[in-house]
Protein backbone atom coordinates (compact mmCIF):
# COMPACT_ATOMS: atom_id res chain seq x y z
CA UNK A 1 0.00 0.00 0.00
CA UNK A 2 1.38 2.85 -1.12
CA UNK A 3 -0.73 5.80 0.47
CA UNK A 4 0.65 7.44 3.24
CA UNK A 5 -2.45 10.19 4.09
CA UNK A 6 -3.11 10.33 7.73
CA UNK A 7 -0.03 7.57 8.53
CA UNK A 8 2.92 7.91 11.04
CA UNK A 9 6.59 7.69 9.99
CA UNK A 10 8.90 7.88 13.08
CA UNK A 11 12.60 9.04 11.87
CA UNK A 12 15.33 8.58 13.54
CA UNK A 13 17.92 11.80 13.76
CA UNK A 14 15.59 13.75 12.08
CA UNK A 15 16.62 16.70 12.74
CA UNK A 16 19.00 17.96 10.19
CA UNK A 17 20.21 16.06 7.24
CA UNK A 18 18.71 13.38 4.97
CA UNK A 19 16.60 12.64 8.81
CA UNK A 20 14.94 15.52 7.78
CA UNK A 21 14.62 15.18 4.40
CA UNK A 22 13.16 11.81 4.81
CA UNK A 23 10.75 13.91 7.15
CA UNK A 24 9.79 16.26 5.14
CA UNK A 25 9.15 13.68 2.15
CA UNK A 26 6.95 12.10 4.48
CA UNK A 27 4.86 15.15 5.25
CA UNK A 28 4.73 16.02 1.47
CA UNK A 29 3.49 12.33 1.17
CA UNK A 30 0.74 13.16 3.87
CA UNK A 31 1.82 11.54 6.90
CA UNK A 32 2.25 12.52 10.43
CA UNK A 33 5.47 12.56 11.60
CA UNK A 34 7.32 11.79 14.77
CA UNK A 35 11.13 12.76 14.96
CA UNK A 36 13.67 10.72 17.27
CA UNK A 37 16.39 12.92 18.24
CA UNK A 38 19.27 13.08 20.85
CA UNK A 39 19.40 17.02 20.15
CA UNK A 40 16.76 19.56 20.11
CA UNK A 41 14.75 19.31 16.78
CA UNK A 42 12.28 21.88 17.31
CA UNK A 43 13.77 23.79 14.23
CA UNK A 44 12.36 21.13 12.15
CA UNK A 45 9.31 20.58 13.95
CA UNK A 46 8.94 24.05 13.06
CA UNK A 47 9.62 23.59 9.58
CA UNK A 48 7.44 20.59 9.29
CA UNK A 49 4.46 22.22 10.51
CA UNK A 50 4.97 25.29 8.34
CA UNK A 51 4.64 22.81 5.44
CA UNK A 52 1.13 21.84 6.58
CA UNK A 53 2.08 18.72 8.61
CA UNK A 54 1.14 17.67 12.21
CA UNK A 55 4.64 17.31 13.55
CA UNK A 56 6.62 16.33 17.18
CA UNK A 57 9.73 15.20 18.43
CA UNK A 58 10.87 13.12 20.97
CA UNK A 59 14.45 13.40 22.69
CA UNK A 60 16.23 9.49 22.74
CA UNK A 61 19.62 8.26 22.29
CA UNK A 62 18.94 4.89 20.10
CA UNK A 63 22.33 3.46 21.66
CA UNK A 64 19.98 3.10 24.44
CA UNK A 65 17.22 0.26 24.37
CA UNK A 66 15.02 1.67 27.63
CA UNK A 67 14.96 4.97 25.69
CA UNK A 68 13.85 3.70 22.22
CA UNK A 69 10.89 1.49 24.40
CA UNK A 70 10.20 5.46 25.78
CA UNK A 71 9.82 6.52 21.95
CA UNK A 72 7.55 3.73 20.97
CA UNK A 73 5.49 3.84 23.81
CA UNK A 74 5.20 8.12 23.61
CA UNK A 75 4.29 7.78 20.04
CA UNK A 76 1.59 5.00 20.78
CA UNK A 77 -0.01 6.69 23.47
CA UNK A 78 0.12 10.04 21.81
CA UNK A 79 -0.27 9.27 18.02
CA UNK A 80 -1.11 5.67 17.62
CA UNK A 81 0.93 2.89 15.94
CA UNK A 82 3.69 3.65 13.78
CA UNK A 83 3.05 3.22 10.19
CA UNK A 84 6.83 4.30 8.86
CA UNK A 85 9.91 3.37 10.63
CA UNK A 86 12.88 5.52 9.50
CA UNK A 87 16.05 4.49 10.89
CA UNK A 88 18.31 7.46 10.01
CA UNK A 89 20.26 7.83 13.39
CA UNK A 90 24.11 7.72 12.68
CA UNK A 91 26.78 8.51 15.35
CA UNK A 92 30.73 7.83 16.42
CA UNK A 93 33.74 8.65 15.32
CA UNK A 94 34.50 6.98 11.88
CA UNK A 95 37.60 8.83 10.85
CA UNK A 96 40.63 6.58 9.76
CA UNK A 97 41.95 3.09 9.07
CA UNK A 98 40.30 0.40 11.14
CA UNK A 99 44.02 -0.28 12.63
CA UNK A 100 44.52 3.02 14.17
CA UNK A 101 40.39 3.96 15.23
CA UNK A 102 39.85 4.71 19.02
CA UNK A 103 38.29 1.91 20.69
CA UNK A 104 34.65 4.40 22.05
CA UNK A 105 34.29 5.82 19.13
CA UNK A 106 34.08 2.79 16.59
CA UNK A 107 31.81 1.42 20.09
CA UNK A 108 29.82 3.83 19.38
CA UNK A 109 29.44 4.17 15.70
CA UNK A 110 28.60 0.37 16.43
CA UNK A 111 25.98 1.13 19.24
CA UNK A 112 24.34 4.08 16.96
CA UNK A 113 24.49 2.57 13.78
CA UNK A 114 23.82 -1.49 14.02
CA UNK A 115 22.32 -1.24 18.17
CA UNK A 116 20.09 1.56 17.41
CA UNK A 117 18.43 -0.26 14.27
CA UNK A 118 17.70 -3.74 15.99
CA UNK A 119 16.20 -1.33 19.16
CA UNK A 120 13.88 0.46 17.47
CA UNK A 121 12.69 -2.12 15.12
CA UNK A 122 12.50 -4.22 18.30
CA UNK A 123 10.18 -1.21 19.52
CA UNK A 124 7.77 -0.67 16.74
CA UNK A 125 7.66 -4.12 15.67
CA UNK A 126 4.18 -5.05 17.12
CA UNK A 127 2.71 -1.67 15.51
CA UNK A 128 3.85 -2.53 12.08
CA UNK A 129 2.78 -6.02 12.36
CA UNK A 130 -0.82 -4.67 13.45
CA UNK A 131 -0.80 -2.37 10.37
CA UNK A 132 -0.25 -4.39 8.31
CA UNK A 133 -2.43 -6.88 9.47
CA UNK A 134 -5.49 -3.89 8.43
CA UNK A 135 -3.84 -2.98 5.34
CA UNK A 136 -2.30 0.06 6.68
CA UNK A 137 1.06 0.82 5.29
CA UNK A 138 3.58 -0.76 7.36
CA UNK A 139 7.30 -0.03 6.22
CA UNK A 140 10.75 -0.17 7.58
CA UNK A 141 13.56 2.07 5.87
CA UNK A 142 16.92 1.91 7.09
CA UNK A 143 19.39 4.03 5.74
CA UNK A 144 22.70 3.10 4.45
CA UNK A 145 25.03 4.78 2.19
CA UNK A 146 27.33 3.92 -0.84
CA UNK A 147 29.25 2.43 2.24
CA UNK A 148 26.75 -0.39 2.65
CA UNK A 149 27.70 -1.46 -1.36
CA UNK A 150 31.30 -2.25 -0.16
CA UNK A 151 34.62 -0.14 -0.13
CA UNK A 152 33.71 3.28 -1.77
CA UNK A 153 37.57 3.77 -3.77
CA UNK A 154 36.68 7.43 -3.89
CA UNK A 155 35.88 8.11 -0.24
CA UNK A 156 38.98 8.61 2.69
CA UNK A 157 38.84 6.31 4.82
CA UNK A 158 36.08 5.92 7.04
CA UNK A 159 36.48 3.12 8.56
CA UNK A 160 33.98 2.51 11.19
CA UNK A 161 31.43 4.12 9.14
CA UNK A 162 31.84 1.49 6.26
CA UNK A 163 31.55 -1.50 8.96
CA UNK A 164 28.52 -0.34 10.31
CA UNK A 165 27.00 0.64 7.16
CA UNK A 166 27.64 -2.64 5.75
CA UNK A 167 26.19 -4.30 9.07
CA UNK A 168 22.80 -1.78 8.46
CA UNK A 169 22.30 -3.94 4.99
CA UNK A 170 22.76 -7.49 7.03
CA UNK A 171 19.83 -5.94 9.58
CA UNK A 172 17.62 -5.38 6.81
CA UNK A 173 18.02 -8.58 4.99
CA UNK A 174 17.80 -10.76 8.73
CA UNK A 175 14.33 -8.43 9.12
CA UNK A 176 13.00 -8.95 5.68
CA UNK A 177 13.68 -12.41 6.07
CA UNK A 178 12.37 -12.61 9.70
CA UNK A 179 9.19 -10.22 8.83
CA UNK A 180 7.93 -11.94 5.91
CA UNK A 181 4.43 -12.84 5.18
CA UNK A 182 3.45 -10.24 7.02
CA UNK A 183 3.15 -7.39 4.86
CA UNK A 184 5.83 -5.49 6.48
CA UNK A 185 7.94 -3.62 3.51
CA UNK A 186 11.90 -3.68 4.72
CA UNK A 187 14.36 -1.71 2.50
CA UNK A 188 17.92 -0.28 2.63
CA UNK A 189 18.42 3.19 0.91
CA UNK A 190 22.19 3.66 -0.06
CA UNK A 191 22.70 7.21 -0.90
CA UNK A 192 26.13 8.59 -1.66
CA UNK A 193 27.69 12.25 -1.28
CA UNK A 194 24.27 14.38 -0.25
CA UNK A 195 24.45 18.01 0.56
CA UNK A 196 23.33 17.92 4.18
CA UNK A 197 24.06 20.73 6.29
CA UNK A 198 27.32 19.39 7.21
CA UNK A 199 28.47 18.74 3.60
CA UNK A 200 27.28 22.12 2.07
CA UNK A 201 29.37 23.82 4.99
CA UNK A 202 32.91 21.86 4.11
CA UNK A 203 31.90 22.64 0.09
CA UNK A 204 31.54 26.52 0.94
CA UNK A 205 34.91 26.19 2.81
CA UNK A 206 36.92 24.23 0.17
CA UNK A 207 37.44 25.04 -3.22
CA UNK A 208 38.85 21.61 -3.58
CA UNK A 209 36.43 19.56 -1.91
CA UNK A 210 33.65 21.97 -3.86
CA UNK A 211 35.01 20.50 -7.56
CA UNK A 212 35.30 16.73 -6.20
CA UNK A 213 32.04 16.27 -4.80
CA UNK A 214 29.41 18.30 -5.95
CA UNK A 215 29.09 17.36 -9.37
CA UNK A 216 28.26 14.61 -7.28
CA UNK A 217 26.48 15.22 -5.01
CA UNK A 218 23.03 15.01 -4.27
CA UNK A 219 19.99 17.30 -2.47
CA UNK A 220 18.60 15.74 0.52
CA UNK A 221 15.18 16.55 -1.29
CA UNK A 222 16.09 14.31 -4.27
CA UNK A 223 17.39 11.43 -1.83
CA UNK A 224 14.42 11.55 0.01
CA UNK A 225 11.85 11.37 -2.64
CA UNK A 226 13.69 8.21 -4.25
CA UNK A 227 13.75 6.67 -0.77
CA UNK A 228 10.08 6.84 -0.65
CA UNK A 229 9.67 5.55 -3.91
CA UNK A 230 11.69 2.73 -3.59
CA UNK A 231 10.47 1.84 0.01
CA UNK A 232 6.78 2.11 -1.77
CA UNK A 233 7.58 -0.10 -4.52
CA UNK A 234 8.75 -2.78 -2.61
CA UNK A 235 12.87 -2.44 -3.71
CA UNK A 236 15.12 -4.45 -0.79
CA UNK A 237 18.11 -1.75 -1.71
CA UNK A 238 17.48 1.52 -3.02
CA UNK A 239 20.53 3.34 -4.16
CA UNK A 240 19.77 6.56 -5.11
CA UNK A 241 23.33 7.92 -7.00
CA UNK A 242 24.25 6.26 -10.31
CA UNK A 243 27.77 7.28 -9.76
CA UNK A 244 27.84 4.32 -6.50
CA UNK A 245 27.02 1.70 -9.22
CA UNK A 246 30.16 0.87 -10.90
CA UNK A 247 32.05 0.49 -7.30
CA UNK A 248 29.49 -1.87 -5.94
CA UNK A 249 29.15 -3.76 -9.51
CA UNK A 250 32.71 -4.12 -9.19
CA UNK A 251 32.69 -5.60 -6.18
CA UNK A 252 29.44 -8.23 -7.07
CA UNK A 253 31.84 -9.36 -9.48
CA UNK A 254 34.53 -10.39 -7.48
CA UNK A 255 32.54 -12.38 -5.33
CA UNK A 256 30.44 -13.81 -8.32
CA UNK A 257 34.53 -15.20 -9.24
CA UNK A 258 34.80 -16.38 -6.07
CA UNK A 259 31.45 -18.54 -5.83
CA UNK A 260 32.13 -19.86 -9.51
CA UNK A 261 35.71 -20.66 -8.35
CA UNK A 262 33.97 -22.84 -5.60
CA UNK A 263 31.34 -24.22 -7.95
CA UNK A 264 33.95 -25.17 -10.06
CA UNK A 265 35.99 -27.27 -7.61
CA UNK A 266 33.08 -29.40 -6.58
CA UNK A 267 32.45 -30.21 -9.94
CA UNK A 268 36.33 -30.81 -10.78
CA UNK A 269 35.89 -33.42 -7.88
CA UNK A 270 38.01 -31.63 -5.40
CA UNK A 271 37.64 -33.09 -1.56
CA UNK A 272 34.89 -31.42 0.16
CA UNK A 273 34.10 -31.57 4.10
CA UNK A 274 30.62 -33.41 2.55
CA UNK A 275 29.43 -36.02 0.37
CA UNK A 276 27.73 -34.51 -1.67
CA UNK A 277 24.12 -35.86 -0.57
CA UNK A 278 21.52 -34.77 1.34
CA UNK A 279 18.86 -31.84 0.84
CA UNK A 280 19.97 -28.33 2.34
CA UNK A 281 16.23 -27.09 2.65
CA UNK A 282 16.23 -29.81 5.31
CA UNK A 283 18.61 -28.65 7.35
CA UNK A 284 18.20 -29.42 11.08
CA UNK A 285 19.83 -25.88 12.03
CA UNK A 286 16.79 -24.14 10.72
CA UNK A 287 14.67 -25.67 13.33
CA UNK A 288 16.56 -26.68 16.22
CA UNK A 289 17.22 -23.79 18.70
CA UNK A 290 20.84 -23.89 19.97
CA UNK A 291 22.57 -25.27 17.46
CA UNK A 292 25.39 -23.57 15.10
Amino acid sequence: MTDLRNALTVVTGGGTGVGLGLALEAARRGSRVVIASISDAGAAVEQLRAAGAEADWFQVDVSIRERVQELAAFTRVKYGPVNVLINNAAGGDSAGSIIDIDPEGIQRALNINVLGYVWTIQAFADDLRSNAAKGAPAYILNVGSEHSLGVPPHVMPLSAYTVTKQAGLAVTEVVRRDLAGTGIGVSLVAPGWVLTEQVSGIVSASEEFAAAVTPYAQETSEVARIAFDGLLSGRELIVTNPKSVPFAKDRAHRILSDLSWAEHREEAGAEWVHDGTGDITKCPVVHTPGLS
